[in-house]
């Protein structure tokens, strides 16, 4: 436990036995030349004194110092909490290039470490290591003659007095399993030849297709990689099925490189991939080839190149909230004490239940995160993102990393989990359902739990035939406060399948009764101000055995069964016909609470309800129930939804299960 250590830039803690003696006031530091320590502060815990101590001189993290104590004893001074000191962030922020730079005749390696006292670049295959010469704002380089494409390269860092072994927080290619990262040249990895499909950039014009790239491709017929299966085009399944339903993007679970599986195993281990070790190299786990450096590139750079060519935007879910293992993650390995959130004792706060949070506050944590995703946005092209656990995520990087993306890429959507949760920083600070991010979106736990019911309580909700509050259901379908940050939804990779909840629920429902609960739900996700959000395969009854959390669940309980498809085809055309009612009349889909006040009114009539809209080009009347109580309903119109396909002049309908109806009126 004795030793000294370096807190801030003028200030060193040291610890000493109670029975050492020695003069409080005669602990000194040679560098080389002698500084004399001022005792500010002295303790006594536990039989040790906490001694605190201020310079006169400010010390330099990056540079070895010895304390000496009574012209004796020498203490190498070690990384104390200086990475979390104010002055830190001001003196080590840097927007010089991160990782490597390559050309063909030399690379040029980058490492930010304000700490670190050596870094050393080990070329394996070369059986050849290159020491880093320190710059200037914590950053370290250093340049290698020769070509150096497809080459391995780790780090090893000494911070206080051994070495470890680190990968670079910004490669973009990794051997399998994270033994060492990739030298790869960008510009050889596979050309786009598509532009991104043309989109209003605003949230309310976006339906949003959620699919684990695994659970998408294991059953189709092919063996090629889970990238490719997600763009090969099969009758009625597959690519063809997902342009079939009209959807505007398509968001896949997290692509980045990921723990909790084993790359070259591919089979052994399942995750739905929310446990980050890399943000810039995506997995092995979907490649045809993980350890090739760029198979795994090319092939997610053509998915997104052959959903661009078939009309499709394409969304990544990031987790920038929390990392899989936090002692093992290379930036905190690289600046200890910098990169997770601490509470006032000292100890790492855990509000992502994962035990650690990213202090996406600090500046080259923050800058990591808009890195990240300015790559995924300019190198990859992807066109949104959706951000896992966005409550714990500061307001200030979700608004300068929206800023950034638009520079690229001026349609771009972000949208996230927006639940308030503990963390050490203040509420007014973390971007939960925020009104000062207007243009950012939330998932509405809210709706869920009103329309299908509460996932933690098997709740039945409205579709299940409950007696809901006229208001409420109101008050949702018309986009609650601000309908472009209303993520409706029913179901997602969480908790149980629309499918599973319903069956669990209503234990005693018929195959039936389950499609007509399934298919209402979708028409409300759709025709609702905001943004409809839908996870595949609820459209035809996705089970996952009635298993709640699936993240690591084998792939016969994850895997999307396409044959269902056949079986729900009448609320698959269902779906397909709404969305396309939805896409065709902007009325469904208005961008502010002051035209949905000025365009549509929500009333009751004897147990349905009566959603009106009307501007100087359109008007129509959606009715909708969710009981088996017959209830007709006089009104003149174009009948053009009934949850089949249609187009009939009506003068009265009749509400006879949980349905909903579309009549255009003008």
């Amino acid at each position: 436990m004795q030793g000294a250590y370096l807190e801030d830039f003028q200030r060193v803690k040291v610890i000493l036995k109670k029975d050492c003696k020695f003069d409080f006031n005669g602990i000194y530091i040679c560098e080389p030349q002698k500084i004399q320590l001022d005792l500010a502060k002295k303790t006594l815990i536990n039989q040790y004194w906490h001694l605190e101590y201020n310079l006169s001189s400010v010390l330099d993290p990056h540079i070895d110092y010895y304390l000496y104590i009574n012209d004796e004893t020498e203490l190498h001074i070690k990384l104390g909490k200086i990475t979390r000191s104010p002055l830190f962030e001001k003196k080590f922020y840097t927007t010089e290039k991160l990782g490597f730079i390559y050309n063909k005749e030399y690379t040029e390696f980058r490492l930010w470490t304000p700490v670190a006292k050596e870094v050393i670049l080990v070329l394996p295959n070369m059986k050849t290591e290159y020491s880093l010469f320190y710059q200037k704002e914590g950053v370290w380089k250093f340049k290698v003659y020769g070509n150096l494409d497809k080459q391995p390269y780790y780090y090893m860092v000494r911070i206080d007095d051994d070495f470890v072994k680190c990968l670079d927080p910004y490669a973009v290619s990794t051997y399998p399993n994270f033994k060492y990262n990739f030298v790869v040249d960008l510009e050889s990895t596979y050309q786009s030849k598509y532009d991104r499909p043309s989109f209003s950039g605003c949230l309310t014009d976006s339906i949003i297709l959620e699919m684990h790239l695994k659970d998408f491709g294991y059953l189709l017929p092919s063996n090629s990689s889970y990238y490719q299966k997600a763009f090969e085009e099969f009758e009625n399944i597959g690519l063809n099925y997902v342009k079939s339903l009209g959807v505007t993007h398509v968001q896949l679970l997290p692509i980045n490189g990921f723990e909790g599986i084993d790359e070259l195993n591919p089979d052994k281990k399942y995750n739905w991939g929310y446990n980050p070790a890399e943000y810039f190299s995506v997995t092995g786990w979907y490649s045809s080839n993980p350890k090739d450096p760029y198979t795994r590139i090319n092939e997610l750079k053509e998915l997104i190149d052959v959903y661009h060519k078939n009309g499709l935007l394409v969304n990544l879910d990031v987790v920038f909230n929390h990392v899989y293992n936090h002692k093992s993650f290379s930036l905190s390995k690289l600046v200890p004490g910098y990169v997770f959130r601490i509470d006032k004792i000292d100890f790492m706060t855990n509000g992502s239940g994962c035990g650690n949070d990213l202090s996406t506050e600090h500046l080259m944590v923050r800058r990591l995160i808009v890195d990240a995703l300015k790559f995924y946005t300019e190198f990859y092209k992807f066109d949104g993102f959706r951000f896992d656990l966005m409550g714990l995520i500061d307001t200030e990087t979700i608004k300068i990393a929206f800023e950034e993306l638009k520079k690229i890429n001026p349609q771009v959507i972000l949208y996230g989990e927006g639940w308030q949760m503990s963390t050490g920083l203040k509420k007014e600070l973390l971007a939960f359902n925020r009104k000062d991010l207007p243009n950012v979106g939330y998932f509405n736990d809210y709706f869920r739990n009103i329309i299908k019911g509460s996932p933690f309580d098997l709740g039945k909700g409205f579709i299940m035939g409950t007696t809901t509050n006229p208001k409420e259901i109101g008050y949702l379908i018309q986009g609650c406060d601000n309908p472009v940050q209303s993520l409706n939804f029913i179901e997602c990779h969480d908790n149980y399948t629309l499918y599973d909840q319903i069956k669990l629920s209503l234990p005693n429902s018929t195959e039936e009764e389950r499609k007509n609960c399934i298919k209402l739900g979708l028409a409300l996700v759709c025709i609702s101000q905001g943004t409809p959000f839908i996870s595949l395969g609820m459209e035809f009854g996705r089970t996952k055995k009635c298993i709640d959390n699936s993240y690591n669940s084998p792939m016969e309980i994850n895997q999307i069964n396409w044959e269902n498809i056949k079986k729900y085809q009448e609320v698959v055309e269902s779906l397909i016909d709404i969305i396309s009612i939805r896409k065709k009349y902007e009325l469904f889909r208005l961008k502010d609470k002051d035209n949905v006040d000025k365009y549509t009114v929500f009333k009751t009539h004897n147990g349905y309800f009566e959603y009106c809209l009307s501007n100087e080009h359109n008007g129509f009347t959606v009715l909708f129930s969710n009981n088996y109580n017959l209830h007709e309903h006089s009104i003149k119109g174009t009948l053009i939804y009934d949850g089949k396909s249609c187009n009939s002049i009506v003068d009265s309908v009749i509400l006879n299960k949980p349905s909903l109806y579309i009549i255009k009126t003008k």
